[in-house]
């Protein structure tokens, strides 16, 4: 028997024949919620309110959830499975993050040796009405751009929560869920080119005639790409953790269903070895550092930290497990950059602490760049030991912290499994920073700090030689450089010599699809970037410890 979902605020519905996951039942309906811990109902933070039907609540909900949030229908939606007509709200905390930049066109300032624009076939023959379509395949979301391949120019973006968050936040989990189920690589397979596959045709439209389009550039790490091109991805969990390939692919794109040109090309950028994704090869060729006269640093900050250090003379490698911390998970008031997040923290000479928010919405919760600008702030301040520790109330008194802020300094009993008091600092009415969250974002700063201090080490670079350090990433595009320079996350140079690129996986992909030249570069950035493994590496663990304190006040 059939029922309908109706979601809220959109008033968009959608008919079900059996049970149902919210979360795919809100996808049919173009809604794209979160699921920051991967459904392992560790942080709660996926909460849905159920206006009507019956959703009776789950362990996790009584475990995670008030009486009172449960009695007004609130239910975490990475565990509510619905069977009956009902009525759900999405909050904006549980959905997906804005369009990802796919650059300007001074990418192309060199002029553009064509790569695709004269395929054969009807509309696509003339290359001025040929496109193509770059695709930034990321753990968390998508992002896929409409090039007109003549002059490298954006016509249309759109983005989504990769659907694969459903089966793990992170590419751990999600090879886990393949080593786990017959069918588990077919289930991510499926459910990324599907969603490839939609943004597509949301692109197009009324305005291009799907003929039009001749070609897709894809670009992701080496368990997204395996996972869309249709590939094992299980041994990239189990030693040796090499894939079954490294190349660049290419491919017939009707074989992925993806509604272009019959003859259409599907390309996946090349990766290096079986460790470094297209997705870095993508921005090392957007940033330029494989040409570049001095030594360059890129940092492509996320769940997985890729570290790339380069110029002319040689390219390294390597990748850091940062964890979820900054898209809010472990952290106790932690969240995505929804609206309502806290992305924005300062502390004035008066004392006063300040916050902005996503879209200016009352405070709800911490997202990453808030949580680096808030330890970075509160050290300076006086608040934050170098060490990390957070000072008492009377311990700020004695360091000269201002009284203004002092008062923002709380404790309160810890429960179970906590220490005995758990010490806060209070960032606005609802919101707090715990010293536990500054000890997670330690560990997540140690890690990606050991990381490029050793590739530094490998190569023989000092990090005052640095001409410049990229720091990649939808997350990268919103942090302060001042804040990640100040808790000792990326070296302290010249502050004017820190820029951040922002999607540059995502400009790499648009310049192999509009450019051979581009093309031929990413096949031999693939193929002579060297990589730094820092499991085993003996030098690993005093790197991490080295780098564990916040560093001297500024």
């Amino acid at each position: 028997m059939s029922f309908r979902v109706r979601f809220l605020p959109e008033d968009r519905s959608t008919v079900s024949e059996g049970a149902v996951d919210l979360f795919l039942a809100a996808a049919q309906c173009d809604i794209w919620t979160e699921q920051p811990c991967g459904a392992r109902t560790a942080c709660g933070k996926c909460r849905v309110r159920v206006v009507s039907g019956d959703a009776p609540a789950t362990r996790a909900d009584e475990r995670l959830l008030t009486d009172a949030e449960r009695a007004d229908g609130w239910r975490l939606g990475c565990q509510l499975t619905l069977d009956s007509d009902a009525t759900v709200t999405i909050p904006p905390q549980t959905r997906s993050t804005a369009a990802k930049s796919f650059g300007d066109d001074a990418v192309f300032g060199d002029g553009i040796a064509p790569s695709f624009g004269s395929m054969a076939g009807g509309a696509a023959r003339n290359a001025g009405n040929a496109y193509g379509i770059a695709v930034d395949i990321g753990s968390t979301s998508l992002a896929a751009a409409l090039v007109r391949l003549d002059t490298g120019h954006v016509a249309g973006i759109t983005s989504r929560v990769n659907p694969q968050v459903r089966f793990g936040a992170d590419v751990i989990s999600r090879i886990h869920f393949a080593q786990e189920r017959a069918d588990g690589n077919a289930q991510l397979h499926t459910s990324v080119v599907s969603a490839i596959s939609e943004m597509i045709a949301d692109l197009t439209g009324d305005a291009v005639d799907a003929r039009q389009v001749v070609a897709v550039a894809c670009a992701g790490n080496a368990t997204m790409t395996h996972a869309a091109v249709g590939a094992d991805i299980t041994p990239l969990g189990q030693a040796p953790y090499r894939g079954t390939f490294t190349r660049e692919v290419e491919r017939a794109a009707r074989e992925f269903g993806w509604p272009i040109h019959p003859e259409g090309v599907a390309l996946f950028l090349p990766m290096v070895g079986h460790h470094i994704g297209g997705d870095t090869v993508g921005a090392i060729l957007a940033t330029g550092m494989d040409r570049a006269a001095d030594w360059q640093l890129l940092i492509d900050l996320g769940t997985n930290t890729e570290v790339v250090l380069g110029s002319a003379r040689g390219l390294y490698a390597t990748s850091t497990a940062a964890g979820p911390a900054f898209e809010g998970a472990n952290i106790e008031h932690g969240m995505r950059a929804a609206p309502g997040a806290i992305d924005r923290v300062r502390v004035l000479r008066s004392g006063r602490l300040v916050v902005g928010t996503v879209a200016n919405q009352p405070a709800r919760g911490l997202c990453g760049s808030g949580l680096i600008d808030a330890v970075a702030e509160l050290h300076t301040a006086g608040v934050i030991a170098e060490s990390g520790y957070m000072r008492s109330r009377a311990e700020c008194e004695a360091a000269g912290v201002h009284p203004v802020l002092c008062e923002r300094v709380i404790e309160t009993p810890g429960g179970p499994g906590e220490a005995r008091v758990v010490r806060r600092v209070r960032l606005d009415r609802d919101v707090t920073l715990t010293a536990q969250d500054v000890r997670q974002l330690q560990l997540v700063k140690g890690s990606i700090a050991a990381g490029i201090a050793l590739v530094l080490e490998h190569a023989g670079v000092r990090a005052d030689a640095l001409d410049a350090i990229h720091i990649a990433g939808t997350f990268g595009s919103f942090v302060r450089k001042e804040s990640v320079q100040g808790i000792g996350l990326v070296p302290a140079i010249d502050p004017e010599r820190v820029h951040f690129v922002g999607n540059a996986a995502g400009v790499g992909a648009r310049m192999v699809l509009v450019d051979a030249r581009m093309r031929e570069r990413a096949r031999r950035i693939a193929a002579e970037c060297a990589y730094l493994e820092l499991a085993g590496h003996p030098g690993y663990e005093d790197a991490f410890m080295a780098a564990i304190p916040l560093g001297e006040r500024l």
